[in-house]
């Protein structure tokens, strides 16, 4: 497969485009097939007082982009018989449950019955030296206290629910220690790293920071851009300790795209590494205009059947606050993305990914990608809206996937927020359109917004008033 010079031309408009709106020091990008990459680029600066450019080998954070890898472990190990994925967590971690007890399967699918434990969030914090809650986190004894303790907090019964829980990952990575003998880093340095040759993929920040291309990790605060450290943790590590380039992501990719074998290696068999890319349980939320949940959960990966349409998408985005990335794949169309950056924006970089592999194929971002769809609507429609006379006026901002409605007037002085009601299925640009919005008024009632676009002009009807955009 290739990549022509439009679908390349378009890559990096919407990547440079992303690195401006959304304030990102820098990007790295890489586009692979299932024998090579077609595409690698860095858009941007890895350190901005250096000013040195981010680019394809610059290292990163790749936060829960991790959790494949304890997948790719966890299903090795079980290859070669040393465990089976439906056993206990307690046969091989010093935690327990009430029965019915969790499995192996249930820790990789996030469907344990525990919602979040808040162990990642509260070391995260504690490194980033912000503000955290007091919890005795200090080593493994008390991570297993913290998580022994938390019985009454299961909401569910193993494999009912999908609830995203990194404590159940952190679990994982001890489970592969207590099978080999050896930590958990050490062994997917010598078992996916090595062989897929990874050679500056590390778990080690001494490596990372004594590496010629690596990052300076940004915050987003209110005041800019603020240089920090980095939050590596040794609990966890399986939830997301890795640090990698996206060009060696996209030799892990060509692993996934290869049933198992990449780079001269072979790592898995095709049937046992097609568990990992199964969907086991339902993710809550669905997009507009879709009937049912948009995607299922694997080993690691969220899995989407109906991206651009009718395609199959396996990916994970991950944010570690100073930095995030993505890492996604096609099975059918043997394409793949893996995407980096030295800060986290407000969305999961997983849609920038989405817009990258549609370009790929030739669709335009604006288009065929929600989220982008969305945002372009949003752009058109933010701005300054006056009422009848200018008895009234407005502000419309974009704010998140919603809109924000500030009004100015003496006896009508708040603001609305305005949730997309309708699917915009085609990303229409014509002169004449309708948006539907719903807002919940004072009184808690669901209200309706409605955007007019009529030759051009926008219109916004809303409670008892029509606002035009100010021209």
């Amino acid at each position: 497969m290739s990549i022509d010079a439009d679908a390349e031309r378009e890559i990096a408009r919407l990547c440079r485009r992303i690195v401006r709106d959304e304030n990102l020091p820098g990007l790295s990008v890489a586009v692979t097939d299932a024998d090579d990459t077609l595409f690698a680029e860095g858009f941007g600066s890895r350190d901005l007082a250096g000013n040195r450019p981010a680019t394809p080998e610059t290292l990163y954070g790749i936060a829960s982009c991790t959790k494949s890898f304890a997948g790719v472990a966890l299903l090795q190990l079980a290859e070669s018989g040393i465990c089976d994925l439906d056993d206990r967590v307690s046969a091989y971690t010093d935690v327990s449950f009430d029965e019915p007890e969790p499995t192996l399967h249930h820790l990789l699918t996030h469907s344990s019955g525990l919602p979040s434990l808040g162990v990642s969030e509260t070391l995260l914090a504690r490194r980033l030296r912000l503000p955290a809650p007091n919890v005795a986190l200090g080593d493994e004894e008390d991570f297993h206290a913290h998580v022994n303790a938390a019985e009454a907090e299961r909401t569910d019964p193993p494999g009912e629910r999908f609830a995203y829980c990194n404590t159940g990952y952190a679990l994982l990575g001890e489970t592969v220690e207590s099978l080999t003998g050896k930590p958990f880093d050490e062994y997917v340095s010598e078992h996916v790293f090595e062989p897929l040759g990874m050679a500056r993929s590390t778990f080690d920040d001494h490596e990372f920071s004594m590496a010629d291309d690596h990052m300076t990790q940004y915050r987003q605060t209110d005041d800019g851009l603020m240089a920090s450290s980095l939050p590596t943790r040794e609990i966890g590590q399986a939830a997301g300790g890795i640090l990698s380039s996206v060009s060696e992501m996209a030799k892990y990719l060509r692993l996934q795209l290869n049933d198992g074998e990449a780079e001269g290696a072979e790592l898995l068999d095709a049937n046992t590494l097609a568990r990992a890319h199964e969907g086991y349980v339902d993710v809550p939320g669905r997009s507009t205009g879709r009937e049912g949940p948009d995607r299922t959960y694997g080993y690691g990966w969220f899995r989407d059947e109906e991206f651009l349409g009718d395609r199959t998408l396996l990916g994970h985005s991950g944010s570690i606050t100073v930095s995030s990335a993505y890492q996604g794949f096609l099975p059918d169309e043997q394409l793949g993305v893996a995407l980096a950056a030295n800060t986290s924006p407000a969305f999961p970089l997983g849609v920038v990914g989405e817009g990258v592999l549609a370009a790929a194929l030739g669709e335009d971002p604006a288009e065929s990608v929600p989220f982008f769809r969305l945002r372009r609507r949003h752009s058109r429609l933010a701005g300054e809206y006056t009422a009848y006379e200018g008895v009234m006026s407005a502000t419309v901002e974009r704010d998140g996937a919603s809109l924000r409605v500030d009004f100015d007037h003496p006896l009508k002085d708040g603001e609305a927020v305005l949730f997309p009601a309708e699917p915009d299925e085609t990303g229409s640009q014509r002169a004449d359109t309708v948006y539907q919005y719903e807002t919940v008024d004072s009184a808690g009632r669901r209200e309706p917004a409605e955007f007019r676009v009529e030759d051009g002009e926008v219109s916004l009807l809303i409670d008892r008033w029509r606002l035009r955009e100010a021209r």
